[in-house]
């Protein structure tokens, strides 16, 4: 009863470190799929990451040049001041408001450019200031053209508007760099956003997959322990079985006890025994000296 007994046990830890065995596969392999996505959403957090890099890279090269352009810009508005202030001059005495006027318009224009440049307007409001700016641009010209009629006055305007313009230009470089400093500043800011929203994903996947190895490796423990019992149970099974083959009567004398009990119980509540009987109670004493 013993040996079967353990036999039985045994059979159950067997099946319980194959449970585990099993178990320990499935998690190793829910565990790698969590591996494969994490990296895989790494690898998109370095893409966007790296992009990002690259329109700050682009962001610097325009500010740099918007730089180089404020610096041109600002040496020719100062010659062509030098020359308005000349032409302001000779006009003091009966126009000094002209001159203030004059300039006040380029500011202005300059201004209202910027702002179409610059700022995102609905199409009302950009029509509306394109208008301002046109309205803005005859006044000026009408200006000029009074201005023109001094021939020294014309010459001196000539000058200043020369290095005006060509301030403009650079100005109109300037405007230009800004918007696309600021495109590349908005497209560097959203690919770093991608990268946080991805980088979220990723550190959930990587979570998963800690809690699956963990939980791979406490099965794997559990499979070792229970094949570490099934040693134990097949030592001790081994032993008995090997007792029991040694002790080639053991079987035979626990039968022929069982038999000579029953014959003497028989006897002993007063039935004859009979010549069979006698000789399997003689039998099952020779069996136990």
């Amino acid at each position: 009863m013993m040996l079967e007994e353990l036999e039985e046990r045994r059979a159950v830890v067997i099946k319980k470190a194959e449970e585990y065995k099993s178990k320990r596969t499935g998690l190793n392999s829910e565990a790698s799929k969590w591996a494969d996505l994490r990296d895989e959403l790494n690898g998109r957090i370095r893409v966007a990451v790296e992009k990002a890099k690259g329109y700050r890279t682009q962001r610097e090269g325009y500010e740099t040049v918007i730089e180089e352009n404020k610096s041109k810009r600002g040496e020719l508005n100062r010659k062509a001041s030098k020359y308005y202030s000349m032409v302001e001059k000779l006009r003091k005495k009966n126009d000094m408001q002209s001159i203030q006027t004059f300039e006040g318009l380029r500011e202005k224009i300059d201004e209202l450019e910027l702002k179409q440049q610059v700022e995102v307007l609905s199409k009302d409001k950009e029509k509306k200031l394109v208008a301002k700016i046109t309205e803005l641009r005859k006044d000026f010209a009408r200006m000029q053209q009074e201005w023109e009629k001094d021939q020294e006055l014309k010459e001196l305007l000539k000058n200043a508007q020369k290095y005006k313009e060509e301030a403009d230009k650079h100005h109109e470089a300037v405007l230009t760099h800004v918007k696309l400093s600021h495109e590349c500043h908005d497209k560097m800011v959203g690919c770093f956003k991608e990268a946080d929203r991805v980088r979220d994903k990723a550190d959930a996947a990587h979570l998963h997959f800690l809690e699956a190895q963990e939980a791979a490796d406490e099965a794997h423990r559990l499979h070792l322990k229970y094949l570490r019992d099934v040693k134990d149970f097949n030592h001790v099974i081994a032993g008995l079985q090997r007792k029991v083959q040694e002790d080639w009567g053991f079987q035979e004398r626990v039968e022929a006890r069982k038999k000579a009990k029953t014959i003497y119980e028989r006897f002993r509540d007063g039935e004859k025994l009979s010549t069979e009987d006698v000789l399997t109670l003689q039998k099952s004493e020779m069996l136990l000296k």
